[in-house]
């Protein structure tokens, strides 16, 4: 493989370390993507219909992901698995965990996501105070939200403004 693809897997597999394998037990499954399902929803404080949404967008995810990545079929996804199906990641399940996210965020609705509401985003559910959003003059539009989320949840992106914020949830 070339110089790309190898430096590809090993940071897909550090992404998968640090970031997904939130149980620490060397693989993925459903508990990993419950426990940031549970983080999200405890520090974002999402009522009770907004966290059934965020969980039944991280649990469609997990079959997404068990589908497209378990190749040898023991229902549950390890480091290696993840690092060469990366490219098939950012599927409707995650489009959908991020519209989730998106929605908890656009506290008045507006469909843009206001640097006060950025700010809270991060302060309140990954514990860091940005400075700026993305240059966009203030606002966060939906569509670049999820962009920036899908690449990095997908690992494809390190330096979206995510990272390395699940890593500590």
């Amino acid at each position: 493989p070339s110089a790309d693809t190898e430096e590809g897997r090993r940071a897909a597999r550090e992404f998968f370390r640090r970031v997904l394998d939130q149980t620490g037990d060397g693989y993925l499954d459903w508990p990993d993507l419950a426990a940031m399902a549970r983080e999200l929803s405890t520090r974002l404080d999402l009522d009770e219909p907004e966290e059934t949404r965020l969980y039944d967008a991280f649990a469609a995810w997990w079959r997404e992901l068990q589908a497209a990545l378990d190749t040898d079929g023991d229902g549950r996804v390890d480091a290696d698995e993840y690092a060469a199906g990366v490219p098939s990641l950012a599927g409707p399940a995650l489009i959908r965990v991020a519209e989730v996210l998106f929605d908890a965020t656009d506290k008045d609705g507006n469909g843009t996501i206001d640097a006060d509401e950025y700010r809270a985003l991060f302060r309140t559910a990954f514990h860091r105070d940005p400075t700026t959003t993305d240059g966009t003059g203030g606002t966060y539009g939906r569509s670049a939200f999820v962009g920036d989320f899908l690449s990095f949840m997908s690992g494809r992106r390190t330096s979206a403004p995510y990272d390395p914020l699940l890593a500590d949830a």
